[in-house]
C-alpha cells in the first residue's frame, strides 16, 4: 500500500502538473519544446540550499559547471573522527575531499535541472561525502544538443576534471540516467584509467532504449501519470540525431554491461520506462535477451548490481518528497557509500 504522501504526490502530478497532457500528445510535447527554446528555464541553483551546502561554478569547458559540497562530514567521516571536545567547532570543512559524483539531471532531454534535482543532489554532497559535479549540458533542440555530441563532450569533460580530482560515481535521473549509463560505457570501452576510477553508478528511472518500442511499455502508457510515448517519440529522433536509434550512445540498454563498476537502479512500476529497466536487470543476471520485452520483475541484489523496483512508484520517485522517495535516496546514498570502501 503506498504512504499517504505518496498518494497525495501522485494526484498532484496526474491533475495539477498535469505532465501527462504535454507527454502525451506528440503535438503538445513539440509545443513545449518550442516554448522553453524561445523562453529558456533559469538553470541557477537555489540562493540558499543549505547553511552546510556550497555551490560554485566552475566552468571546465564552454558548458557550465556547479560543484556542490557539504562542510558537514558524511556518516563514514563521522564515525572515524575523535569524539570532539564540548566547545569545539564542526571539523569538516577541514576534511579532505578528493573525490566526486558526476551528477546528470533529467528532463526529458529539453527540460532544464530543477529545484528537485538541486534538493537531490545537495544531499548527496551532505550524505556520501563527495563533492557533486553539475555539468548544464545543452538541451533540444539547440545545436550540440544529440547524444553523439553530449557523450563525446562529457567524455573529454569527465577526462579534464580526472586530472585533478578522482570521479568516483556517475549519476542521473531519466534522460539523465540514460545519459549517465552511455557515458559510463564509453569510458570503460576508451578511457580504461578513467573508468578504473568509478566505484559506482546510479540510474534512477532512467530512458534505456529510445525505440521507445516495447509491447510493455504500450502496456503501461495508460496508467503512467506523467510519461507518454507519443511526446516520447516525438522527441527520440531529435536526441538520436545522425545516429541509429539503437546505438548504445542514444539507447544504453544495447551498450555492453563488461567492465562497468557496481550499478544502482531504481525504476517505479507505474513508469512506463519500468520494462526496459526490467530488460537491464536481466543482462546483468545473464540473460542475453534481457528476459525478452518483459524483462525481470522484481527487486535483485548481486554482487555488481542492485535492482530496486518500487512497486507503484512513478517516473523518478527517489527525488519524489514522499516516505518512498526518502527510503529509496536512503538506499542510494548507502549504495554510493558502500562502494567507497
Amino acid at each position: 500500500m503506498l504512504s499517504l504522501s505518496a498518494s497525495l504526490i501522485h494526484l498532484y502530478i496526474k491533475y495539477i502538473r498535469a505532465s501527462k497532457a504535454v507527454f502525451g500528445s506528440a503535438q503538445r510535447t513539440r509545443e513545449q519544446l518550442h516554448d522553453l527554446y524561445l523562453h529558456p528555464q533559469s538553470f541557477s541553483p537555489p540562493a540558499a540550499p543549505g547553511p552546510d551546502i556550497s555551490i560554485q561554478r566552475e566552468d571546465v569547458t564552454d558548458w557550465p559547471l556547479y560543484r556542490v559540497s557539504s562542510s558537514l562530514p558524511s556518516p563514514q567521516q563521522q564515525s572515524s573522527l575523535p569524539t570532539p571536545s564540548r566547545n569545539a567547532e564542526s571539523r569538516g570543512s577541514d576534511l579532505p575531499r578528493s573525490a566526486a559524483m558526476l551528477y546528470l539531471h533529467g528532463g526529458a532531454f529539453y527540460r532544464e535541472i530543477d529545484p528537485g534535482h538541486w534538493t537531490f543532489i545537495s544531499q548527496a554532497a551532505r550524505e556520501t561525502g563527495l563533492d557533486v559535479l553539475v555539468p548544464i549540458y545543452p538541451l533540444l533542440p539547440r545545436p550540440g544538443a544529440t547524444a553523439s555530441n553530449v557523450v563525446s563532450r562529457l567524455e573529454e569533460l569527465v577526462r579534464l576534471l580526472s586530472r585533478k580530482q578522482r570521479i568516483v560515481s556517475i549519476a542521473g535521473d531519466s534522460a539523465g540516467g540514460c545519459i549517465a549509463l552511455a557515458l559510463a560505457q564509453r569510458l570503460v570501452a576508451s578511457a580504461p584509467d578513467v573508468s578504473g576510477q568509478l566505484s559506482s553508478v546510479v540510474l534512477i528511472s532512467p530512458v534505456l532504449d529510445l525505440a521507445l518500442d516495447n509491447p510493455e511499455a504500450e502496456r503501461l502508457d495508460p496508467v503512467d501519470p506523467w510519461l507518454g510515448l507519443a511526446g516520447l517519440r516525438a522527441i527520440a529522433p531529435l536526441w538520436a540525431g545522425e545516429l541509429p536509434v539503437r546505438d548504445p550512445r542514444v539507447s544504453p540498454l544495447y551498450g555492453a554491461i563488461e567492465g562497468l563498476p557496481p550499478v544502482m537502479l531504481l525504476s517505479g512500476t507505474m513508469d512506463l520506462l519500468n520494462p526496459d529497466a526490467r530488460r537491464l536487470s536481466g543482462r546483468f543476471q545473464g540473460m542475453k535477451d534481457g528476459g525478452g520485452e518483459k524483462g525481470v520483475k522484481g527487486s535483485v541484489e548481486l554482487e555488481r548490481f542492485v535492482y530496486v523496483e518500487g512497486e507503484g512508484m512513478v517516473h523518478v520517485y527517489p527525488l519524489l518528497p514522499h516516505w518512498e522517495g526518502g527510503v529509496a535516496r536512503e538506499r542510494i546514498m548507502g549504495f554510493v557509500r558502500g562502494c567507497l570502501v
